[in-house]
């Protein structure tokens, strides 16, 4: 990796992404098009970090005019068992936050933050995060920059940014952005602009996650999806 790069993105299965930065914030009518999510905590992390988090790619994706419907159990039911399909709720997708553990037992990059199930031909419906390096990240690159007391702010923001990244593997097509929330690895500056809500999809991007949305068959669907502006 070269001076300056804090993390790789992806790389568990094969990921996927396009370019760009998103365009500055202006008021837009509430989105139409939706993804139902599920995430499964096997990291244990605390429950106000994942809520916190949630509501920042909730945020993230509002942007681009795309509605997360989050449909994970109540915080501290989580089981430790296997996800039922995710086609089975289509258009469902399925997020699984991982401890150091059990990504210790994947053959992944060791600086990447997260992978996505799919291919170049194939995208698929499930997504993990490694809240370890999630944490290191933070603590190695934010929490020295910031005041102290921090912490979990900077840990949400990573999360939340690692999260919304990855959902965007299984809604894009394969490959990496040169610049912004969907490039392969994230420096300083990035993380400033994620800190900044700045770090989001492209206008293009967001475009394309809503064709995607289309094709599965997003039930909130609607001619009116138009009128919502990307971010």
């Amino acid at each position: 990796m070269s001076g300056g790069v804090l993390a790789e993105i992806g790389g568990l299965v094969m990921v996927a992404g396009l370019t760009g930065l998103a365009r500055p914030a202006a008021a837009a009518p509430a989105p139409t098009l939706k993804i139902v999510l599920d995430v499964r905590d096997h990291a244990r992390i605390p429950t106000h970090i994942v809520t916190r988090a949630k509501a920042e790619m909730t945020r993230i994706y509002r942007d681009a005019c795309v509605n997360i419907i989050w449909s994970d159990p109540a915080p501290g039911t989580e089981q430790l068992h296997p996800l039922p399909s995710p086609e089975a709720t289509d258009p469902g997708f399925a997020l699984v936050l991982l401890p150091r553990e059990m990504t210790d037992q994947l053959v992944v990059a060791t600086e990447a933050l997260g992978g996505a199930a799919g291919t170049r031909e194939q995208r698929g419906r499930m997504a993990y995060v490694f809240y370890d390096r999630v944490e290191r990240i933070a603590r190695t690159h934010l929490h020295t920059q910031r005041r102290t007391g921090t912490s979990d702010f900077d840990n949400i923001i990573v999360l939340a940014h690692a999260m919304a990244h990855e959902i965007g593997h299984l809604l894009l097509p394969y490959g990496h952005s040169a610049t912004g929330l969907m490039r392969a690895n994230w420096h300083e500056a990035d993380l400033r602009r994620a800190v900044r809500r700045r770090l989001n999809f492209t206008g293009d991007q967001a475009e394309s996650i809503r064709a995607r949305l289309l094709t599965l068959g997003s039930e909130s669907a609607s001619t009116s999806a138009g009128n919502c502006q990307p971010k």
